[in-house]
């Protein structure tokens, strides 16, 4: 068994350092400030898993051998392993603040190594109920999963929000903008002919929408080329009925689509998405990543392309850049379509509950339909103090469609008080226009921050 989990660990290791960021709900985050409490930890700053695996690395401590496991970059788990953590947050606000929105927020963590090939984790919070554009979509249980590894395959069954690649400001095919849904994941090596090693992953849900069930799923293999670039191809799908169940999760969903297509279903009963991923890493710190998502393709007649939808896709271009110690730059531009019965992700005069949104929340990227977005993130931080820029400018891609257009622009100052406690000032700031005047709004608020 150990042989077998070394050989698993050693394949995974190289495709996890390519683009991937864990869910923000994710314990990773709890373990890394259990660990290093610095001001970016304690901000819960997001990280992608090579920076995870880099800041944990010679840490030979449980806590960093059980987040070093579940990246796939330690073969066991230490034995009898629990982790219970505690995080408080409060907030002040001046009297005339747009900003005002909650007074405060708590989190609890809780981690057991069931074995050395088994972790629980469950994580207990109300702070995606104080935030968003739908809070009162949240539970106050965004996170409860059991992991299993059983020699090269690792299982997952739980409760939670997923991520899939994509950018710092959210992943194009599956991204955790949305509420929790329960879920089962598989992963394993998979060698195919002429093309050799690659990694696969694949994920089912069933949740209820509009009083119906409703089925979501996705797959995809990735791979790493001369250590520089990683090639991810990924499909999912979005279902109001799903017969033949067992056949939907072995064939490619295209093909799945195309064979339970007839009258007795009708039209607008299987929402079909595909991604390509191509990320650069010109060295350890750096990377350069290209998503294109295709919501609805015109293929060719011989491919069964006869339907008269129109095309729809959405691009995300970025870079993670590190142009001096203790300072990341992360730039993005994404871009969706947007036509006059509806852009990427939306239903196009289907039933509402076909389109990819769950509770009027994105299942991919916050972008949205018709919009043309760019994001940028700047932060550096010098012993206890923490310095940060997040701004964001949207635009229309079709004048003729309504939409969001403006901008967002957030300036956070943050020092480490003690070892488990961050103080944080921050500024936000944002004009947005519809079809009416712009909603203008701008704040300032303190925030503390403590873990015991």
């Amino acid at each position: 068994m150990r042989y077998w989990g070394a050989l698993a660990a050693l394949t995974f290791i190289g495709v996890c350092s390519a683009q991937e960021l864990p869910s923000r709900d994710d314990p990773l985050y709890d373990y890394l400030t259990r660990l290093k409490p610095t001001a970016r930890a304690l901000e819960r700053v997001p990280r992608s898993t090579d920076e995870f695996i880099d800041a944990l690395r010679n840490d030979a401590r449980p806590e960093a051998l059980l987040a070093r496991w579940k990246l796939n970059a330690a073969t066991a788990l230490p034995r009898k392993a629990t982790l219970f953590l505690v995080e408080l947050q409060g907030f002040a606000y001046p009297d005339r603040s747009d900003g005002r929105a909650v007074s405060g927020a708590y989190r609890l963590t809780g981690a057991w190594a069931i074995s050395e090939q088994a972790l629980l984790e469950v994580v207990w919070s109300d702070a995606r109920r104080h935030s968003g554009a739908n809070p009162k979509a949240f539970g106050t249980v965004p996170y409860a999963q059991l992991t299993l590894n059983a020699g090269e395959w690792r299982w997952q069954a739980g409760y939670g929000t997923l991520r899939w690649l994509g950018g710092y400001s959210g992943g194009l095919l599956v991204n955790d903008e949305m509420p929790a849904v329960p879920f089962a994941r598989v992963q394993f090596p998979l060698w195919i002919p002429l093309l050799g090693e690659w990694r696969f992953e694949q994920f089912l849900s069933q949740f209820e929408q509009d009083s119906k069930p409703t089925w979501w799923g996705a797959r995809r293999i990735e791979r790493d080329f001369h250590e520089r670039w990683t090639l991810a191809l990924a499909e999912a799908f979005k279902a109001l009925e799903l017969p033949g169940a067992a056949v939907s999760q072995i064939v490619p969903f295209y093909l799945y689509q195309k064979w339970y297509s007839n009258a007795q279903l009708g039209s607008g009963w299987f929402n079909y998405l595909a991604e390509v991923g191509v990320v650069y890493k010109p060295d350890e710190t750096n990377r350069i990543y290209l998503f294109w998502l295709m919501d609805d393709m015109r293929a060719p007649t011989a491919l069964g392309g006869s339907s008269i939808t129109p095309r729809k896709v959405a691009v995300l271009l970025g870079a993670r850049l590190s142009p001096a110690p203790n300072t990341r730059l992360i730039l993005e531009i994404a871009r969706s379509d947007g036509t006059r019965t509806g852009g990427v992700y939306d239903n196009s005069n289907h039933p509402r509950r076909y389109a990819y949104y769950y509770k009027d929340l994105p299942m991919g990227h916050p972008l949205g339909a018709n919009r043309i977005g760019f994001y940028a993130r700047a932060e550096h931080q010098n012993g206890r103090w923490l310095y940060a820029m997040d701004y964001a400018h949207l635009r229309r891609f079709h004048e003729y469609r309504p939409g969001a257009r403006g901008y967002t622009l957030e300036l956070l100052i943050g020092y480490q008080a003690t070892e488990r406690s961050l103080l944080t000032l921050r500024y936000r700031a944002s004009r947005l226009r519809d079809d009416g005047a712009p909603d203008t709004r701008a704040g300032w608020y303190l925030q503390a921050i403590t873990q015991f």
